[in-house]
């Protein structure tokens, strides 16, 4: 997840928001991704989907830790999808969509979803 961690030391002690791994709860600096669930309807299927919140793991064993943890949360059985990005792609969209707003886009269709935290899920 993105976290406040607070740090001392030069220039000033601070919070400084970092990426942790929430398979092993180290910095994830370079490599990682952002994974979630969701439940993409079906055709023939309409009304919003749900979204698990976003999680941060480095790549590897972390990555396929976090997977199996989330499968518990957010079994596929129950119509839950693991996607996952990674992280360098996800920092340039949000930053993009920081100033640039989803309500101004001509050719975009946005669709409702509901985040599922894990104790509503599923």
């Amino acid at each position: 997840m993105i976290e406040y961690v607070a740090c001392s030391g030069p220039p000033e002690a601070m919070n400084c928001p970092a990426f942790i791994c929430d398979a092993c709860r180290k910095q994830v600096v370079g490599q990682g991704i952002v994974t979630w669930c969701t439940t993409i309807a079906d055709e023939g299927k309409p009304g919003p989907h749900r979204q698990s919140p976003i999680y941060v793991a480095h790549k590897g064993r972390c990555g396929r830790a976090l997977e199996a943890l989330l499968e518990k949360t957010y079994p596929h059985a129950d119509g839950w999808t693991d996607l996952w990005s990674d992280l360098d792609e996800f920092t340039r969209h949000l930053t993009y969509n920081l100033t640039n707003a989803f309500a101004d886009d001509p050719d975009g269709e946005y669709h409702r979803h509901n985040l599922a935290h894990p104790k509503e899920a599923p």
